[in-house]
């Protein structure tokens, strides 16, 4: 978008100070990227290149850009008024506008200016055009080109007398073309129409393609005497596809697919009615003719300050609210009341990017200035703990972990296709949420797990010839609909952040194993990997955290889930229990296991897939900052080996909470690992033998064999009584 920096001046008041460059960068600062300024030596004129994201339709005009340097240098914005002078008889009795494609066209309005001139425009209006990369064509489809570049209101010209009649009055049809009929365009290119095409007609055939060209057989010429005027608004998916589908990409239909102001129409209609009847000496016809059957309203936004605060990071003390408000206003966002600790907004419709609340409080630190914002970051409920503070530390030392593990990170979008996400989805579990506007099906439905999209890394990772594939990723899931319904509840106003969000929404560690761990060398087999591998991955990762003090922690608990999650395989799967020290109540910390074959085979796979989800709120909740420091044993230690003859259904952990637990031994045990389990021949049918390794020591002294074979037996005594077990 080319952008006259003396244009700029005639809409608002530019500091002396700064020099146009300057201009430039405070534009940038303030998300408007100027990519270039350079000098226009015919217009003695500074010319902007700025770069306008799609979501800003109201930046493709001077007076946009003018409302938006007004805000940031806080300035003096001047509102452009329209006046026009009408003469002549009423337009109804040389136009009739009827619209029949309703969905695509929300409002239509037309004027009739009599008597015209065309001609060649003035030269600074032809210099001003050619300067912005818009070739002069004569006065009257000069004039609308130059309301397109003030405004942002794309206009269209007709020469009224070619436009077939009705009972002498000119038809104007906004419609779907029918099958069959064509239109050559302004560019002289016949172009087949399809109904799914929208096309403004008169009572015979088509004569524009809606929001896009103009028809050639219509157009302004130097023998037009009287033209009829449009503007309009279009929606904004049907001109983007139009567009597209025949090949164009003008001026209007840029700013049409971005989405016009439709409560601009009929003041740009004016102006360039006005100007048109100034440079040609035409006359205006009274009235114009406006079909707006549904009126659109500016929105009205509910913002709190502490909301600004938590999102920001700024202190509420350092927010002044009056100083928001005046900066709103000079966006053209008015403040119309009050409640509890919110203000409430009213969003001009020129502005369709800001419809919720975190969208005005983007708009705020934009206008503060990011460069203002404190690098500390903000907080949010979900991930605060009662005993840790810095509640994004966590989440670092979880990367770290997994990372040395020799895992990547993916990130994914979080949305994904409803057959691949119903692979996990439990019976119980609610309803997806599906995507308003998807980029496809494949893309239409929001989360409730991490999994699908690791699944299919791992398969593209595979197709391209990987022998091993290690992820996780880090990432919100949304279960279903918040009970409060819509966000944000205006019943919630005086609440904290995150209380009104649309989604149920929970943040979620998840990763996925597949074939090979580490690297080939000369002196190392590659071995794939196991549940196992993965249960040693986690085990590393709870150690990192300080949720687990590792083999000898009686904290941590991973247990045969007798009700498996529906993507895991039910023989080889755990759930993942914490018991807190200050807890009673153990507390699910996730689930780990061999994706189910049948999930498997789904995604294309033909060998096992280990994976594992957490809950990152609990693992926030679980962390621990604090570094214990001990000294080092200065007594040495004794091993014992033990191995055991077991029921077939008693675990390793089972055993392993039994030896831990133990009265006798437990102090002295310093390590404990299971090193064996074997079921086979020699063992009886129904049993198993699982051996044990014990590293004992005492704190304050030497043991003694007398003491360690005490306290052995006791413990040997206390599993055949607890597990039946039997020393082989």
């Amino acid at each position: 978008m080319l952008i006259s920096y003396k244009w700029l001046s005639e809409f608002v008041e530019l500091p002396a100070v700064l020099s146009a460059q300057e201009i430039a960068d405070q534009l940038t600062m303030g998300g408007l990227e100027v990519e270039h300024c350079t000098e226009s030596l015919a217009l003695e004129d500074k010319i902007f290149e700025v770069n306008i994201t799609p979501n800003r339709p109201d930046a493709l005009s001077h007076i946009g850009i003018a409302r938006e340097l007004a805000a940031l240098l806080q300035t003096r914005f001047y509102a452009p008024h329209s006046t026009i002078k009408e003469s002549g008889g009423p337009i109804n009795d040389v136009a009739q506008v009827s619209i029949h494609a309703k969905n695509a066209c929300l409002r239509y309005a037309c004027r009739v200016i009599d008597g015209v001139l065309v001609k060649e425009s003035p030269e600074d209006m032809r210099m001003r055009l050619i300067a912005l990369a818009i070739r002069p064509v004569n006065n009257i489809v000069d004039i609308t080109n130059l309301i397109l570049l003030e405004r942002g209101q794309p206009l269209h010209a007709f020469d009224l007398n070619t436009l077939q009649k009705d009972r002498h009055r000119a038809v104007i049809n906004v419609r779907h073309a029918s099958i069959g009929e064509t239109l050559t365009t302004l560019d002289g290119k016949e172009r087949k129409l399809t109904p799914e095409d929208v096309v403004i007609a008169d009572a015979e055939y088509p004569i524009a393609l809606a929001g896009v060209m103009g028809g050639k057989d219509t157009e302004v010429t130097e023998k037009t005497t009287s033209v009829l005027l449009e503007a309009a608004y279009f929606d904004p998916s049907t001109i983007r596809k139009q567009a597209r589908r025949h090949g164009l990409s003008t001026e209007a239909s840029y700013r049409f697919e971005r989405g016009t102001d439709p409560n601009m129409v009929l003041s740009a209609l004016d102006r360039a009615a006005d100007l048109i009847a100034q440079h040609s000496g035409g006359r205006v016809r009274r009235e114009a003719i406006d079909i707006y059957p549904k009126p659109v309203l500016p929105l009205e936004i509910y913002v709190r300050k502490q909301k600004i605060a938590d999102v920001s990071g700024l202190l509420e003390a350092d927010l002044d609210e009056a100083k928001i408000r005046a900066r709103f206003l000079l966006l053209g966002i008015e403040t119309v009341g009050r409640r509890g600790d919110a203000l409430i907004f009213r969003v001009p419709t020129f502005r369709p990017d800001l419809t919720r609340e975190i969208d005005l409080i983007e708009e705020a630190m934009r206008l503060i200035g990011l460069d203002k914002v404190p690098s500390r970051l903000s907080f949010s409920r979900r991930l605060l703990a009662a005993d840790y503070a810095g509640s994004d530390k966590y989440v670092d030392r979880a990367r770290q972990s997994l990372i040395a593990s020799g895992f990547f990170e993916a990130i994914n979008f979080s949305f994904g296709s409803l057959s691949d996400y119903n692979l996990f989805k439990a019976k119980e579990s609610p309803d997806f949420i599906q995507v308003t506007n998807p980029l496809g099906e494949e893309l239409s439905m929001m989360r409730q797990s991490l999994l699908p999209g690791l699944l299919k890394n791992v398969v593209l990772n595979m197709r391209k010839g990987a022998l091993g594939v290690h992820l996780f990723e880090i990432g919100n899931v949304f279960l279903g609909q918040n009970s409060y319904g819509k966000a944000p509840n205006t019943s919630l106003l005086q609440g904290k952040a995150d209380q009104d969000a649309w989604a149920i929404e929970q943040s979620r560690l998840s990763g996925v194993s597949f074939g090979a761990l580490g690297v080939r060398s000369f002196d190392t087999k590659q071995k794939n990997g196991d549940f196992y591998d993965l249960k040693g991955v986690l085990e590393a990762l709870l150690v990192h955290l300080k949720i687990s003090s590792g083999c000898m922690s009686d904290q941590v608990h991973f247990v045969h889930a007798k009700e498996p999650s529906v993507f895991l395989h039910p023989g080889v799967c755990a759930e993942i229990w914490v018991k807190p020290k200050k807890s009673k109540v153990d507390i699910l910390l996730g689930v780990i296991g061999e994706i189910h074959p049948d999930v498997q085979a789904a995604f294309g796979l033909d060998k096992p897939v280990y994976a594992f989800e957490l809950s990152m709120d609990q693992l926030a909740t679980l962390t621990k900052e604090d570094e214990q420091v001990k000294p080092l044993p200065k007594f040495p230690e004794i091993t014992r080996d033990l191995a055991l003859l077991l029921d077939e259904d008693i675990t390793a952990g089972q055993l392993q909470k039994e030896i831990l637990g133990d009265k006798a031994l437990k102090p002295f045990i310093s390590d404990l690992r299971i090193f064996d389990v074997y079921k086979g021949p020699k063992i009886e049918k129904g049993k198993k033998s699982i051996a044990v390794s014990l590293t004992l020591r005492a704190l304050d002294r030497t043991l003694t064999d007398d003491e360690i074979a005490g306290a052995m037996q006791a413990m040997v005594e206390n599993l055949q009584k607890n597990l039946r077990a039997l020393v082989r």
